[in-house]
């Protein structure tokens, strides 16, 4: 019985004890540890906001890069196109810069015609607009002799002696240098010529236009209607603008 009493009198104790420290505790105790629980709240708070924005964010730069990469795509397959390569050729011809003149070494050709043998001794220089045109014809110009020579030594020496055959020489000269350097716009502009059967047959031979073209078995009328209803190109839009002598001896 004294036992029971001696631990009933120890709850008691512990309880007062509680009760002592609970009473104790003050309100400024009680908001200071309201306070530290807001507080830890929101750091929670901000770390997990943190981990949206960084999970977001990372989201986000995957969806751009994406979608960059497929512009950069669609752009680079666009500017492929032989219409926007066209295009981008054409506009760079357009700029109206001052001419360039390239010179090109001299050339000797024996000349068919009545009387015996004769030759061609001249020195040819084109005129361009465009800067690279000059780097472009270095690359090509063991092509671009041969075809010029071939070219010019095809001519009766009493054609080359008018003005006209002189001047029907040279734009054939330019118009073979051009289909090297820049086929598709060639191409296109002599599509927009519509020249004569007979004239065709003069590029075929030159290589310029594919052969049987005179034969319209690879290229209709309705290419060249259409071609000439897109496209308005001039001599001064292609690359070599027109051939020039320095010299142009024949004997």
């Amino acid at each position: 019985m004294a036992e029971e009493v001696e631990n009933q009198e120890s709850i008691d104790a512990a309880a007062a004890a509680v009760a002592a420290a609970t009473a104790a505790a003050t309100p400024e105790d009680e908001a200071l540890a309201l306070e530290e629980e807001k507080k830890a709240k929101k750091k929670k708070l901000i770390f997990i906001i943190a981990g949206v924005v960084v999970i977001l964010g990372a989201v986000g730069g995957y969806i751009y890069n994406q979608k960059t990469e497929a512009a950069r795509h669609q752009a680079e397959e666009e500017a492929k196109k032989p219409e926007n390569i066209l295009k981008k050729q054409l506009a760079d011809r357009k700029k109206n810069d001052a001419p360039i003149y390239i010179p090109m070494d001299e050339i000797v050709v024996n000349l068919p015609g009545r009387g015996g043998e004769h030759y061609l001794q001249t020195k040819i220089v084109l005129r361009t607009a465009d800067s690279s045109t000059e780097g472009k014809l270095k690359e090509f110009m063991p092509l671009i002799r041969d075809r010029v020579i071939t070219v010019l030594s095809s001519r009766q020496m009493q054609e080359l002696a008018t003005v006209e055959g002189k001047t029907m020489m040279a734009k054939e000269v330019a118009l073979v240098i051009n289909s090297i350097i820049s086929p598709q716009l060639t191409a296109i502009y002599v599509l927009q010529q519509q020249p004569s059967t007979a004239d065709i047959q003069n590029l075929e031979r030159m290589n310029v236009v594919p052969k049987e073209t005179s034969t319209g078995q690879k290229i209709s009328v309705e290419a060249a209607n259409a071609a000439a209803a897109f496209w308005n190109i001039t001599e001064m839009d292609l690359p070599v603008q027109a051939v020039l002598f320095s010299t142009f001896v024949m004997q």
